[in-house]
């Protein structure tokens, strides 16, 4: 293990049953990043998490966090990871602040820190404000802030989240989305799993694809997006629909302009077979000739279409 990985996955498998869960899965994340985990329904993902929470034991492979061994030092890891599962137990009669406590006490956070690291961790989820509310009264959103912050009582180097955005709704969305952004920020490592492709899209420095347990795509959003699509293409939309014509013919007697074809709302698109640092250039020649540009951009591969690209059957 380098200095600069914090969890390291090597030839993991683990059946349940005789069905193979994970498939010899490798990946290596480094200290500080983000990385979404995707995958079909019953792909992997949750077994590969359980396992590094060291809830579950591998029958091959070896899981590193931190240096140490899942398996060897688990006591050790639980104290350096925060697990957030897709459904978690609480105990209904509990206030938010009481909930908080006994996580602390069960992971014997220092005393005299206890009470401060609990204050902002409550603070920075927003639980402040019904620090006196009991669990059983909480929103789905508000739930899910418990859990998150249950998962950062012991102050953890990796934050391993299953699912945290499942069932919220599209405000809360956001509001997690700033709070994992926050926590990068803050030098936490995180994987995270979700369906919500477009949050993952947003937040991730890096993708891990899984499909029926094995690894499929490893790498930035970026790099599936240039593997998938190596051409670049670009949309130009007029004021006017008037010179749309005009523009069809400019473009098409341009060198490196190819596959010219009308897009979506009035507008055209092209690909540029030249140095993207031609762009601007080929844009101020087109301002120049008096087309009244209002839209100008590069088309891009969603996290949606880059996922379903690289997990259909026979590529």
């Amino acid at each position: 293990m380098t200095a600069g990985e914090m969890l390291i996955v090597e030839g993991l498998s683990k059946r349940f049953d005789g069905v193979l869960a994970v498939d010899r899965l490798s990946f290596a994340l480094p200290r500080g990043s983000v990385c979404g985990f995707v995958g079909p329904n019953g792909a992997g993902k949750t077994t590969t998490m359980r396992i590094a929470a060291t809830l579950e034991e591998p029958d091959a492979g070896q899981v590193l966090v931190d240096g140490m061994n899942i398996l060897e030092e688990p006591y050790k890891v639980r104290r350096s990871i925060g697990f957030m599962p897709d459904h978690f137990g609480v105990y209904p009669d509990l206030t938010c602040q009481d909930y908080l406590e006994f996580y602390a006490r069960a992971y014997e956070v220092n005393p005299r820190v206890r009470p401060g690291r609990i204050s902002a961790i409550m603070e920075f989820t927003g639980l402040d404000r019904i620090a006196e509310k009991k669990v059983e009264t909480l929103s789905k959103g508000m739930k899910q802030r418990l859990n998150l912050s249950r998962a950062l009582v012991n102050d953890p180097v990796l934050l391993i989240l299953d699912e945290p955005a499942a069932g919220l709704d599209p405000h809360a969305r956001i509001e997690f989305r700033y709070m994992v952004k926050s926590l990068a920020e803050q030098g936490k490592t995180i994987f995270i799993s979700s369906h919500i492709l477009a949050d993952l899209g947003e937040i991730c420095d890096l993708i891990l694809i899984i499909d029926n347990g094995a690894r499929v795509s490893f790498g930035s959003f970026a790099q599936m997006q240039e593997s998938l699509s190596p051409e670049a293409r670009f949309t130009v939309r007029l004021v006017s629909g008037d010179g749309l014509e005009g523009l069809e013919r400019f473009l098409l007697e341009r060198p490196g302009v190819q596959k010219v074809a009308p897009g979506l709302n009035g507008s055209i698109s092209f690909t540029y077979t030249g140095e993207l640092s031609e762009i601007p250039a080929l844009l101020s020649e087109m301002l120049g000739q008096g087309f009244a540009v209002v839209e100008f951009r590069q088309e891009a591969m969603t996290m949606e279409s880059v996922f379903l690209k690289i997990t259909k059957p026979n590529g």
